[in-house]
């Protein structure tokens, strides 16, 4: 089938983004789009997503809804699409009421070809009003494995997309984009958003640069050590230390032992020092940085040589994301996973220890309510900003049973829930450019005059039209003063000169209960199990690669539901002089697999003996029919598909 594009889509990605051609998977899913077909997209972090929406919003008349679960990356692209010339914004639940209807009227004029939203939008009053007022004609549901209860980072909102745009004209077309989705994810996707014959692209989950690799041993420190002895030669890194207390300890013991410069990167570091850290770490001044999983998130360096984890993450969606900063350019690097014996048995441990019960679940609902002052009965329409240690004041619970409780709050839909990773000053101009002019020129305060001066220059027209963000550890370095010196600086020129309007967006999660408050909690203990359980099967898998005898790439593939595949032929299980358990079972244990289980459902330890297989084997093969739908499991127990 040919996918030949109109030639404005190549001019366009030349104009906007400076490119010649698309990359693998960009040009079929915009032929999709453009045909009007239900498009899922599946191609890696790095591999260009959001090019497969934006090109078309280019060029089709009408806007393109953008739903998309994170803030701070919200912001930043329509930050990124209005510095290339394309008209965008966004709305959230951090903008107030006034500046939502603004942006929505402007939406209704035709103002915008891109408009993010924000899920939990979609279900306002306010929304559901204008929506038929608006000509969309594509919509994109970006980090669509948020539908999905089985992807790694559940959103019940995500379910109640397409319910809450029902109104929109049949000729729209819908598309969703994910990085990382298993066939189970990829199906509820489908069934969820209602595509109809759609069209799957997908680049694969094949990395040929990518030499995984993972090291077990007792001693973690000196494997670490030892490691980046090796690796240090060959270009910059990521250590993932898990915790902010072992970030800081091993950066101080690479940079004390090695030699090699390193710093610790974690939320507990004030925003221009991390903002430095970043910066210095791309620009290749510092080639190390050891960190918490969210650094690295957005940042645009391709030639990253090494992503190392000190501590094993809980799912093979979150390692493989992670991982895969590594070698964004395409040329040789390496994922390092380093675990020890115990690492297995403490996360499952962590899991089950701080997953909190009913009585956990209903303080923490109740901290957050009276933190809002919402009486019983009462709707909050609006997030705010809530501190995790000011809820342990009012609770007494551990922080990390309070971070736990929240996300399954959020999980279960009983509160919406969002993280703010990267602090932004909002800013509009309510007089115009003729009265800031001669109001710099004309103070005697010259400190307000260059204040003023620098916020004319950075914000420049667009402030005028409406809210405009910028980072604020940028805004403040071009003021040269502080977090607490901005704010007030803002503050005098809203409330006493009446220049302008500004929002400060922080660092705190914003959190809203969805309905009015209630008196007691309603849900069931096998809702709350089967959450932790599927956290518990994720771990499974995640042991299983790292348990694995045979390719660790071909492995991961199958994980994401590719089949046939062969070994990748370089991680270490690849190279290793021993025999190691081939890729594709054989046709002879697939068989006798099948003989015991048609007799009734059995354990793994049960087939093990019965079979005289050694632990690794058994669950290999059973991973393996697992996802193949030849087996099923319940309660730890398996039997043969008919």
């Amino acid at each position: 089938m040919s996918t030949k594009l109109p030639e404005e889509t190549y001019k366009n990605l030349k104009k906007y983004w400076g490119f010649d051609s698309f990359f693998e998977g960009q040009k079929q899913a915009i032929h999709s789009v453009l045909k009007g077909d239900d498009t899922l997209v599946l191609l890696p972090t790095g591999g260009g997503k959001s090019i497969c929406y934006q090109i078309p919003a280019t060029i089709l008349e009408g806007m393109t809804l953008v739903i998309s679960p994170l803030i701070s990356l919200m912001q930043d692209q329509v930050q990124q699409l209005n510095e290339r010339g394309i008209s965008a914004t966004f709305i959230n639940s951090t903008l107030s009421s006034w500046e939502v209807d603004q942006r929505v009227a402007n939406a209704r004029n035709g103002m915008y070809d891109l408009l993010y939203c924000a899920p939990e939008r979609l279900q306002t009053r306010l929304w559901q009003a204008e929506l038929p007022k608006l000509n969309i004609n594509i919509i994109a549901v970006d980090e669509a494995h948020c539908i999905s209860e089985w992807g790694h980072d559940f959103r019940p909102s995500y379910r109640e997309i397409r319910p809450s745009l029902e109104v929109v004209e049949s000729t729209v077309c819908w598309m969703a984009l994910t990085a990382t989705a298993t066939p189970k994810v990829r199906d509820d996707i489908i069934r969820n958003l209602q595509f109809r014959d759609p069209a799957i692209i997908s680049k694969g989950f094949q990395r040929p640069n990518l030499k995984w690799w993972v090291l077990e041993g007792p001693k973690k420190d000196k494997n670490l050590l030892k490691s980046l002895k090796k690796a240090a030669h060959i270009g910059s890194g990521i250590v993932y230390g898990g915790t902010k207390r072992n970030c800081e300890r091993l950066a101080k013991k690479i940079s004390g032992e090695l030699g090699i410069n390193s710093a610790a990167y974690h939320a507990g570091l004030d925003g221009p020092e991390r903002n430095t850290i970043q910066e210095q770490w791309i620009s290749g001044e510092l080639p190390l940085v050891v960190a918490t999983t969210a650094f690295g998130m957005g940042i645009d360096k391709s030639d990253c040589r090494f992503v190392i984890h000190h501590q094993m993450p809980y799912s093979l969606e979150a390692y493989y994301q992670q991982a895969g900063r590594a070698g964004r350019d395409g040329h040789e690097s390496y994922p390092l996973l380093l675990v020890s014996e115990s690492d297995a048995h403490r996360a499952e441990k962590r899991i089950k220890d701080s997953y909190p019960n009913k009585e956990q679940l209903q303080q923490v609902y109740d901290a957050v309510c009276d933190t809002l002052n919402l009486a019983v009965g009462s709707v909050q329409d609006e997030m705010q900003e809530i501190s995790v240690e000011a809820l342990k004041k009012r609770t007494d619970l551990s922080l990390h049973i309070i971070r736990a409780a929240l996300e399954t709050l959020k999980h279960l839909g009983i509160i919406e829930k969002v993280e703010n990773t990267v602090p932004k000053i909002g800013l509009q101009f309510i007089v115009n450019s003729d009265y800031i002019r001669s109001f710099i020129k004309e103070e005697k305060n010259q400190q307000k005059s260059e204040f003023l001066d620098v916020l004319y220059r950075q914000y420049s027209g667009e402030a005028f039209a409406e809210m405009k963000y910028l980072d604020r550890n940028y805004i403040q370095r071009k003021l040269e003063t502080t977090k607490n010196g901005v704010i007030k600086g803002l503050q005098v020129l809203q409330n006493h000169d009446h220049i302008l309007r500004f929002e400060a967006l922080g660092e705190l999660p914003l959190v809203r209960p969805v309905e009015a408050r209630r008196k007691t909690l309603s849900f069931s203990t096998k809702e709350l199990e089967k959450h932790r359980n599927n956290l518990l099967q994720k771990l499974d898998y995640m042991i299983g690669y790292v348990e694995t005898e045979g390719c660790r790439e071909a492995y991961i593939r199958r994980y994401f539901g590719e089949e046939n595949v062969a070994p990748c032929g370089h991680c270490d299980n690849c190279l290793k002089d021993t025999d190691v358990a081939p890729e594709a079972p054989s046709s002879r244990d697939i068989r006798n697999l099948r003989e015991i289980l048609t007799e009734g459902k059995m354990s793994i330890n049960e087939i093990k003996n019965r079979l005289k297989w050694k632990s690794r084997k058994t669950e290999y093969l059973l991973s393996y029919l697992l996802r193949e739908n030849k087996v099923t499991e319940k309660g730890e127990q398996y039997y043969w598909k008919e």
